[in-house]
């Protein structure tokens, strides 16, 4: 059986520029036992990718990234920002509205660089296979029902 990782990337949605250094993006990798392999602090988008090449070791290897990666609308909210709102609005959670004017799309050029460095994107409708993959993942949305964080799941 492959080894295939899971990789976390809370990334920082403001790319640096040649005054100001790029936020920190926190990372994150596990093995499909949930054990933790690697966690820390990257900045900028290609110094993130680096790690994840690292971090994603010989196997397959799943990477989800907290950033809008796929934006193509000039204006208003991407439908799935919409659906997030609609959905889970009563907790008081939403997404951030993007789009291709947006002043933070750092997630885009995540994208753009992930594919360079062999990474193919999913959005998860269909079981990704073997190789390396990376989606786009809303942890708020992931956290309403749970239990554990007082969230009803009426």
């Amino acid at each position: 059986m492959t080894d295939t990782r899971f990789i976390g990337v809370d990334l920082a949605w403001r790319e640096g520029t040649g005054d100001l250094l790029a936020n920190e993006t926190g990372v994150a990798v596990i093995d499909r036992n949930g054990q933790i392999l690697d966690a820390g602090w990257t900045r900028g988008v290609k110094q993130t990718i680096s790690w994840a090449d690292t971090a994603a070791g010989d196997g397959d290897a799943v990477m989800f990234a907290d950033a809008p990666l796929v934006v193509s609308n000039e204006t208003g909210q991407r439908l799935c920002e919409t659906q997030v709102g609609q959905r889970y609005g009563r907790w008081k959670v939403s997404a951030n509205t993007t789009n291709t004017h947006s002043p933070r799309l750092a997630g885009v050029q995540f994208l753009r660089q992930a594919r360079l460095s062999g990474w193919r994107y999913s959005d998860g409708s269909s079981g990704p296979g073997g190789g390396r993959f990376v989606s786009e993942t809303y942890p708020y949305a992931t956290l309403v029902g749970a239990a554990e964080l007082g969230y009803d799941t009426c």
